[in-house]
């Protein structure tokens, strides 16, 4: 049974995928850079900065900080995955403790998540910048584990990518995979305890009935 559950913000509570690839091509455009949304695709769920590091930019603060200024150029394509404000309000109404660990700053997560009415639903936030390493490193999850006071056995990350997954198991927790928000389950090789189809799944972890 679950009953410390840690999310991941992009791919699994936000659909912001299509928001983050088209400035970043618009921005890597601007500078000569052309690149396929398949090319830009291979970076989504990375941090800013290690994501234009896996292109060679040179000047990574410049073009981060662009890439950023860009952002609600395609804010009309960002929403919350069908069902995630019902999920955790059920959630809430069974005594789960909710943490958030996201790769996102403090001031980008509060300006994507605005408006849509969900922070109060969760009891702690690991932002970037607050632990020494960020995922796929374990700290990030173990500072939210210490935040709720959890134990590792009733504790569960849910995310959508590999980096979600090393996290979670190098903190020691079972990972449930997003699988709403990605495009094959083959590159998690079967290592996920849990594969949620839709966000009304999670509710199954509080039984550890979930496939």
């Amino acid at each position: 049974m679950k009953k410390f559950i840690i999310f991941d913000v992009d791919g699994t509570l936000l659909d912001t995928e299509k928001m983050y690839m088209k400035s970043l091509q618009l921005t890597l455009a601007n500078h000569g850079i052309e690149k396929t949304y398949a090319e830009v695709y291979k970076i989504f769920g990375l941090p800013s900065k290690e994501a234009l590091e896996y292109f060679n930019i040179d000047d990574v603060g410049t073009i981060q900080a662009e890439w950023q200024s860009h952002y609600h150029d395609f804010w009309s394509d960002v929403a919350l995955f069908n069902g995630i404000t019902t999920t955790l309000a059920n959630l809430k109404r069974n005594n789960t403790n909710l943490a958030i660990v996201t790769s996102n700053t403090k001031a980008e997560f509060t300006d994507h998540i605005d408006g849509f009415d969900i922070v109060d639903y969760f009891d702690a936030f690991v932002f970037a910048g607050e632990t020494r390493r960020m995922k796929p490193f374990p700290d990030p999850i173990l500072a939210a584990l210490e935040k709720l006071d959890a134990n590792a056995e009733q504790s569960v990350y849910i995310g959508d990518s590999i980096h979600d997954m090393k996290a979670a198991h190098a903190a020691g927790i079972d990972f449930a995979l997003a699988s709403w928000s990605i495009p094959s389950l083959e590159p998690f090789n079967d290592l996920q305890e849990y594969t949620l189809t839709k966000p009304s799944d999670i509710l199954n972890l509080l039984t550890d009935t979930t496939d």
